[in-house]
């Protein structure tokens, strides 16, 4: 596959975060792509680093920076400030955690719903379902004009697990709107036997 150098016109990018692995592995990756960090990457030229913001689906936004910046820390990465004061420039973590880690509210599996509904992209209800709901319900709404007419990626980082814990309430959720059931693959009551 190719890159383009239109491929590095973004404005926002957003992601989940529940240990913040992934949030400082995407802040360093993305900052040294634009070459926060020395050499930028040929497609970057004259182009700004896109605004990073991490979905925190279980902790406040201080455990996340301080766990980014002791990762940034362990990767040995050469910065000209310190860890921490580069993770808190790089990256905005906002609270994402409703009622808390793989809690979910209605509206939030309403909002997985009609995600999936309109995109035919599944999102799970315990990462990045969770944190795109708050970010299109909590961040972009209160503050929409720095949101419109804007390149936004969210970059969808897995959880697929996360979506079987809530398996009986999305299924319940999709039967109102379409004809939908689960699959029996095991036999009767969904137990699978075994052979002694």
């Amino acid at each position: 596959s190719t890159t383009s150098s239109s491929d590095f016109n973004l404005d926002h990018v957003v992601f989940a975060t529940g240990s913040g692995g992934t949030a400082a592995g995407l802040s360093l990756g993305l900052s040294m792509a634009y070459g926060s960090l020395g050499q930028r990457h040929p497609f970057a030229t004259d182009k700004s680093c896109p605004k990073l913001h991490a979905v925190g689906v279980c902790d406040n936004p201080d455990y996340f920076y301080d766990t980014m910046a002791s990762i940034a820390n362990e990767m040995g990465a050469s910065l000209d400030t310190t860890a921490d004061q580069f993770i808190r420039d790089a990256v905005t973590v906002h609270n994402g955690k409703g009622r808390g880690y793989a809690q979910s509210t209605k509206e939030e599996l309403d909002f997985i719903l009609q995600f999936s509904l309109e995109t035919g992209i599944a999102l799970d209800p315990v990462y990045s379902g969770k944190a795109l709901y708050h970010f299109m319900t909590h961040v972009v709404e209160n503050d929409e004009e720095s949101y419109r007419n804007k390149n936004v990626l969210f970059w969808h980082t897995g959880g697929a697990l996360g979506i079987y814990e809530k398996g009986n309430d999305l299924l319940h959720k999709f039967s109102e709107v379409s004809p939908v059931h689960r699959m029996d693959v095991y036999g009767s009551n969904g137990v699978k036997e075994t052979s002694n």
